[in-house]
């Protein structure tokens, strides 16, 4: 399918849908994430100091031998950043978190436009993907 101005196929309105909630959800994401970023840097307010940080990963320390050596003496679990928004840290790994999280929002609404257009297999696919995702997510 193909217009006629153009020998590119058009893009089902579908993939429009996905790619706009993916693409508006990652920069939200990423604009959070550099904020969390230079705020780690320009305070003290941190979960973990990144100065830390910074120089146990040039050393080659483990994840575990980093986690456990800081004032967080145990590598985090779960959604941990949630009780630490506050932080440069918390911010960042909330950015990063929403650039992952945006995923299914996307799919739902795209395997919706599937469905309205009875492409029920592939509306299956979506929501399938956004429940692994789900579910991935779940601590």
């Amino acid at each position: 399918m193909t217009n006629e101005n153009n020998l590119r196929p058009e893009i089902p309105f579908a993939g429009l849908v996905y790619g706009e909630i993916i693409y508006w959800g990652t920069l939200l994401g990423s604009v959070i994430a550099v904020i969390g970023s230079a705020l780690n840097f320009v305070t003290t307010n941190n979960y973990i100091e990144p100065s830390y940080m910074l120089a146990a990963v040039w050393e080659g320390k483990s994840v575990a031998d980093i986690w456990e050596n800081s004032a967080a003496a145990a590598v985090p679990h779960s959604h941990y950043y949630l009780a630490h928004l506050s932080a440069g840290d918390g911010l960042t790994t909330a950015g990063l978190a929403l650039g992952v999280f945006v995923v299914i929002p996307g799919l739902l609404a795209a395997a919706l436009v599937m469905f309205k257009n009875k492409e029920v297999l592939y509306g299956m696919l979506g929501l399938i993907g956004a429940l692994i995702t789900i579910f991935a997510m779940i601590p």
